[in-house]
C-alpha cells in the first residue's frame, strides 16, 4: 500500500488471541486496524532499511507481538494519533497489560519491503518505555469492548480530569520504584475525585462509594486509607517496607484501573457531591 495512506506501529508486550481486527471506527472503512505477529513470523524490517530516523527510535522496537496500521482518513498523508493513543489507553484499562510501542514506520515490519531498497522512515510514538511487562492477553471480548468505547475515549481526551488519570496510569509502567509508582496512582485518583481538603478520607470514602456496596464499601474504604497512609509517609521523607509500598502501589493502580473503565462504561466522570453518602 502506498506509504502516504498507512502508518504502522510495531507492539509488543500483550499478546492478541486474534489474527486480525478493526478497532476504529465502530461502522464504515477501517482507520485503525490490528493485525497479530505469529512468534515464527520474521520480521520483514532492519536497521538497515531504514532511511530516515531523526530520534533513533527503531532501535527500541525489539520482539513485536502485534502491529497497529493507522490510515490517513483524509488520503492525502495527514494521520490523526489520537485512535492509537486511546487505544493503547483502553487496553491497559481493560486488560492490565502495557504495551511498548515506541516508534510509527511508513511500512510494516510483517511484510516484505516493496522493493530491495525501500524508503522508509521512523517516527516516535510512545516516547515512554515499560519498565516490566506483564502476562498481559488481548481477547476478541476485550478488543470488542475496546471498539465500543473508542468515541468516549477520544471525548474524553479532551477533559484535563481523563488526561491526568491517562497519564498517571501510563507512566505507573515507566517508574521503576515501588513509591514513586504509588505517588503517581493516587495522582491520578485525585485527579478524578477532584478533592483538596481531608484528602485521605474524603477520598477513600469518594472511591469506595463510587465501586463498592456493602460491606465490600467498608473493606475497601480500609484498604485505601492504608493505602493512602503509605503514599503520605512517601511524599513526607518517611520511612516504609519496599514490600508494603509495591503491594499498596499495585493495589492503587489497579483501582484508578477500575474507576477509568466505569468512567467509560458510564459515559462520565464520578461526581463528589453524590459521593459522599454513598447508596
Amino acid at each position: 500500500m502506498p506509504y502516504w495512506f498507512w502508518r504502522y506501529i510495531p507492539c509488543s508486550g500483550v499478546k492478541l488471541e486474534f489474527e486480525q481486527f478493526s478497532v476504529y471506527p465502530e461502522t464504515g472503512e477501517p482507520i485503525l486496524n490490528l493485525r497479530r505477529r505469529n512468534p515464527k513470523q520474521k520480521i520483514a524490517i532492519k536497521k538497515k532499511h531504514i532511511q530516515e530516523d531523526e530520534f533513533n527510535v527503531f532501535r527500541h522496537v525489539n520482539d513485536i507481538d502485534f502491529e497497529m496500521e493507522l490510515r490517513s482518513e483524509s488520503g492525502d498523508g495527514t494521520f490523526f494519533l489520537d485512535p492509537a493513543h486511546v487505544f493503547t489507553f483502553l487496553l491497559m484499562i481493560k486488560t492490565g497489560g502495557w504495551v511498548n510501542a515506541p516508534a510509527i514506520l511508513t511500512s510494516s515490519t510483517l511484510d516484505d519491503p516493496d522493493s530491495e531498497a525501500p524508503y522508509i522512515f521512523c517516527e516516535p510514538f510512545h516516547e515512554t518505555v515499560p519498565t516490566h511487562f506483564g502476562e498481559a492477553s488481548l481477547t476478541i471480548e476485550d478488543v470488542s469492548w475496546i471498539k465500543e468505547r473508542m468515541n468516549v475515549g477520544l471525548r474524553f481526551t479532551n477533559k484535563p480530569a481523563f488526561q491526568n488519570a491517562m497519564q498517571a496510569l501510563t507512566s505507573f509502567h515507566c517508574v521503576p520504584f515501588s513509591n514513586t509508582a504509588l505517588l503517581i496512582a493516587w495522582s491520578g485518583l485525585e485527579a478524578l475525585f477532584k478533592t483538596d481538603t481531608e484528602i485521605s478520607f474524603r477520598l477513600s470514602l469518594y472511591i469506595s462509594n463510587y465501586l463498592r456496596k456493602g460491606l465490600e464499601r467498608a473493606y475497601l474504604f480500609e484498604r485505601l486509607r492504608k493505602s493512602y497512609d503509605v503514599r503520605s509517609k512517601i511524599a513526607h521523607g518517611s520511612s516504609t517496607k519496599v514490600a508494603d509500598a509495591s503491594e499498596h502501589a499495585n493495589f492503587t493502580r489497579d483501582i484508578l484501573r477500575e474507576c477509568l473503565e466505569k468512567c467509560i462504561n458510564t459515559y462520565e466522570f464520578p461526581n463528589p457531591g453524590s459521593l459522599i453518602f454513598g447508596e
